[in-house]
C-alpha cells in the first residue's frame, strides 16, 4: 500500500515529528515525511530533520501577515507533494488552502473544548489543568481551520490524573496518548476513511 506523504509544521523541539519518524521506521505507520517547516529558525526540530535527511525550511511570520505566511508554507507543501499536513507544536496561526482545507490536522494536549484556544499550548495547558484540579486530561486531534482549536474533532484520548500528578507528569501522560492518537488518525486519512459534514468528522469502518 502506498504511504501517505506528510508535511509537518513545528515551532519547537519536534517531539511529535520524531514520534512519527520513529513509527515509520518501525513499520507502525505507513507514511513518509517529505517536508518539515518551522516558524522558528532556532527550533530544535530543524536539527533533527537535518540529521535524518528530511527536507526542511524556515518560514517566519512577517509583520503579522498571516495570509502571506500561510501562502508561503502552502507553496512548500505543494512543491513537495504533501498529502496530509500535520501541525505538531506549531505556535503560529496557519490558514489551510486547497488542496489541504480538509487535509490539515493538529494535535492539542487537552480534551477540547477544555483548555484550548489562543494562549493554550504546551505547558500552559498542563499548568491550567493542574491548577483547576482536573481528574482527567487527554489529547485531541482535530481539523485545522482559521480559528484556533475550533475545527471538527477527529479523535480524543483521555487519561486519569492522580492526586500526586503535577504539570510535568500530566504532560508525560498526555504525550504518551498523543504518540498513539496521531498515527491512528494519519492512517485513517491514508485509508480514505475520513469525511466532514455539518461541522463534524465522520470516520468510516475499516475495509
Amino acid at each position: 500500500m502506498k504511504p501517505i506523504r506528510l508535511g509537518i509544521l513545528i515551532s519547537g523541539s519536534g517531539t511529535t515529528f520524531l514520534n512519527l519518524h520513529n513509527r515509520i521506521l518501525t513499520g507502525e505507520l505507513n507514511a513518509e515525511i517529505v517536508c518539515l517547516v518551522s516558524s522558528n529558525p532556532n527550533a530544535g526540530g530543524l536539527e533533527h530533520a537535518a540529521r535524518l535527511g528530511v527536507p526542511h525550511w524556515v518560514v517566519s511570520l512577517q509583520n503579522g501577515d498571516v495570509q502571506a505566511f500561510s501562502t508561503e508554507i502552502h507553496r512548500l507543501l505543494v512543491q513537495t507533494g504533501v498529502d496530509l499536513v500535520v501541525l505538531g507544536g506549531f505556535l503560529k496561526p496557519f490558514l489551510p488552502q486547497e488542496p489541504y482545507l480538509e487535509r490539515c490536522i493538529n494535535i492539542h494536549p487537552s480534551l477540547i473544548p477544555a483548555f484550548c484556544g489562543k494562549g493554550f499550548y504546551g505547558m500552559h495547558v498542563h499548568r491550567a489543568v493542574y491548577a483547576r484540579g482536573c481528574r482527567v486530561s487527554g489529547c485531541t486531534v482535530h481539523l485545522v481551520t482559521e480559528d484556533y482549536d475550533a475545527g471538527p474533532i477527529l479523535l480524543q484520548r483521555a487519561v486519569t490524573l492522580e492526586d500526586d500528578d503535577d504539570p510535568s507528569s500530566i504532560q508525560r501522560k498526555v504525550f504518551a496518548l498523543e504518540c498513539e492518537a496521531l498515527p491512528e488518525v494519519i492512517e485513517w486519512f491514508r485509508a480514505d476513511r475520513v469525511r466532514f459534514e455539518n461541522g463534524r468528522a465522520w470516520i468510516s469502518a475499516a475495509n
